[in-house]
């Protein structure tokens, strides 16, 4: 039997609005907040103004990294600038809180309220899947070869290392 889960997902870029398309489609309730600009409409997604109704959440998804500094939720895809304690204001210490790259001042408030947060970034196969993308399109240089050209240059080439 599947297990309807209740997601909040807080700021962020493309890939927070990927996950909570991802999530709404797998049939849980997906709930984002400081991402007007990144989510992609789905059933079971919903947009909200603020954070009524957090408190309820089985997961709470914190963007990466999780602060843009100044005690700010990074949310470069919205209008808002939620503080940091805004955000976790209304969060209960038996709340599942998964955050990307967390900062020691945003570690410290969360522990302030009892509040532990899961740095999903500190995965080594999370930073490495990250780097991909953002190592592919440039190109690298390799010991067997002289200089290979983009993997996305070269349809069904591969990884060229």
């Amino acid at each position: 039997m599947r297990h309807e889960l209740n997601f909040w997902v807080l700021g962020g870029d493309m890939r927070q609005g990927k996950l909570a398309q991802l999530l709404a489609e797998d049939g849980h309730r997906v709930h984002t907040y400081a991402l007007e600009d990144g989510a992609v409409p789905a059933p079971g997604l919903t947009a909200e103004p603020g954070l009524s109704g957090v408190e309820q959440a089985d997961c709470v998804v914190l963007p990466l990294p999780v602060s843009s500094g100044g005690g700010l939720l990074n949310a470069p895809l919205s209008r808002l600038s939620p503080p940091i304690t805004e955000v976790l204001a209304p969060l209960s210490p038996g709340q599942m809180l998964c955050g990307g790259r967390v900062d020691p001042v945003t570690a410290a408030l969360a522990a302030e309220r009892g509040l532990t947060i899961r740095d999903y970034f500190a995965r080594e196969e999370l930073a490495v899947a990250n780097a991909v993308p953002t190592a592919l399109p440039v190109g690298h240089y390799s010991a067997r070869r002289e200089h290979t050209a983009p993997p996305l240059a070269m349809p069904g080439a591969g990884l060229n290392c």
